[in-house]
Order: structure tokens, then C-alpha cells, then sequence
């Protein structure tokens, strides 16, 4: 049975959840035309580390339980296996694996409850150090490819110039830790607790 604090945080994690996602979806809509994300898409789900905070992870669960039941014994089964690759691994620090919630049409089976590394992936961004990221799938031919010299790991002004794009690419602030920031919060900032990878959690 959850406890009444568990509740009142999982309620006000929700709450905050619904503030952000207006703020992210107008992100990717800015960037639509270097964006290439869309459903059945698997390259975010299919390799990564997954890193979760306590609460998000306590969110991911009550998801899970609103999963239909075969598909529940679906990633129950997955993340069986993946714990024995876990425990197998000898670098568990960069234990690289398939997201477990992934059904088999590379679907998340919990989207609405996923987590903040999920909500944001896609997104060029720019940190606290004013380094800026591409998501990975830009070698793929995916998000900001169009826009993106491989080569010398920079946006290309020529590709840009050219490309006549309505918006021009660019990295928001937006990193997983900059959406944990007790600064986005009204009132008390939210008790996130420890983070690690979502294969520790499980």
C-alpha cells in the first residue's frame, strides 16, 4: 500500500510533469524541421543507460501496473533476462541494453508515465558549461542531420543557409538535470531522491 507521503509526491511530480511537457513540445514543434522523431521509432529505446531518479522510477511503476496484464508478463520476462546480462557484465557502469518497456512494435508500454531522459531526448540542448549535445541518432541520418557536420562534430552554416528552413537548429537549456532544477519549481521543489540507472532499479 503506498504510503500518504509517496502519494502527495507522486501527485506533485504529476503536477509538475503536466507544467513542463507544454514547455518541451514547443521545443520539438519549434524544431520540427530537424526532427525526426515519431512513433515506432526504436533508436532512443533499443541502446542506452536510462538514468532515473527514485521518484521518477516510483512514476514508471505505477504505469507498469496499468500495463494489460500479458504485456506486463512480456517485461517481466525482459527484465529477467536483462538482469542476468546485468549481472554478467563487467563494466556495469556502462551497461548499454534495450529499454525493457519496449514492446515488441518498438512501443514505449508506459509513455505517459516515462521518464525525464525520455521527454527530452531528440532535442539538441546545451549545458551549464555551454557545451552543446546532438541526440546520437544525427548519425543515423535522424535528428539534425540536415543541418549537422559529422565530420567536424559542428552545425554546418552552409547546410543551414541553404536548407531555407522556416526555424533556425538550435540547443535549448534543457538537459535532464536542468528539468530537476529546484529553480523551474513554484513552492517547494520536489524531492526527486538518488538517481542511477534504470537497470538498478529494477
Amino acid at each position: 500500500m503506498m504510503s500518504d507521503e509517496l502519494f502527495e509526491r507522486l501527485s506533485n511530480y504529476k503536477c509538475y510533469l503536466n507544467s513542463i511537457q507544454p514547455l518541451l513540445d514547443k521545443y520539438f514543434e519549434e524544431q520540427k524541421e530537424f526532427i525526426h522523431c515519431k512513433k515506432g521509432c526504436p533508436h532512443c529505446c533499443e541502446k542506452g543507460i536510462y538514468p532515473y531518479s527514485e521518484l521518477e522510477f516510483k512514476y514508471l511503476e505505477l504505469g507498469f501496473y496499468k500495463v494489460d496484464y500479458n504485456e506486463q508478463v512480456k517485461i517481466m520476462k525482459r527484465i529477467t533476462a536483462l538482469k542476468k546480462e546485468y549481472e554478467k557484465a563487467g563494466d556495469k557502469e556502462n551497461f548499454w541494453h534495450r529499454c525493457p518497456f519496449s514492446n515488441d512494435n518498438s512501443e514505449c508500454t508506459v509513455y505517459e508515465y516515462r521518464g525525464l531522459i525520455c521527454r527530452n531526448f531528440g532535442i539538441m540542448h546545451i549545458n551549464r558549461e555551454n557545451k552543446i549535445t546532438v541526440p546520437f541518432c544525427v548519425d543515423l541520418g535522424l535528428n539534425y542531420s540536415n543541418v549537422f557536420d559529422k565530420k567536424n562534430n559542428k552545425l554546418d552554416p552552409e547546410l543551414i543557409e541553404n536548407g531555407h528552413f522556416s526555424e533556425r537548429p538550435r540547443p535549448y537549456p534543457i538537459t535532464r538535470d536542468s528539468l530537476m532544477d529546484k529553480d523551474l519549481f513554484v513552492g517547494e521543489p520536489l524531492n526527486f531522491g538518488e538517481s542511477k540507472a534504470l537497470i538498478e532499479w529494477l
